[in-house]
């Protein structure tokens, strides 16, 4: 009995080591530069939405789920908005607030287009409990 537990154990460790390297595949990242800015009637509303600032954004795409990392070169990570991704649309479910809070959330962020294909601005807006977060990055052209 002892000899057939082995080989059963071995086959299960090569099935699972044969899947490792397609899970890895399975999820894309792409940082880009820029920064986080916002039209002044937004600004003048700040008080109603918690605004984020950014010089970069990581997006982390899987095939069912993407995060959008809103970082700062000097301070890291300022929020995260994570939810399921379908073409240049992410229904949000979740936003990681830079202390590590992970919130339930709902909203949308949208990747929208030049005419060209190039990405021009990436825009979100999530509502979590009472508040709500909003991150508007424009990638830098240089």
């Amino acid at each position: 009995m002892a000899s057939m537990t082995l080989p059963i154990r071995t086959i299960a460790l090569l099935a699972l080591a044969a899947a490792a390297p397609l899970c890895a595949q399975d999820s894309r990242k792409t940082s880009i530069d820029g920064r986080c800015q916002y039209p002044e009637k937004v600004v003048k509303n700040r008080a109603e939405t918690v605004l984020i600032l950014c010089d970069t954004v990581e997006i982390d795409q899987g095939s069912a789920r993407a995060t959008l990392d809103f970082a700062q070169r000097s301070w890291g990570s300022m929020a995260r908005f994570t939810g399921s991704m379908s073409s240049d649309t992410m229904a949000i479910s979740q936003v990681t607030l830079r202390d590590g809070r992970r919130l339930s959330a709902t909203g949308t962020c949208r990747m929208h287009r030049r005419k060209d294909g190039e990405l021009a601005v990436i825009s979100c807006l999530a509502k979590a409990g009472a508040r709500t977060f909003a991150a508007n990055f424009v990638p830098s052209r240089v």
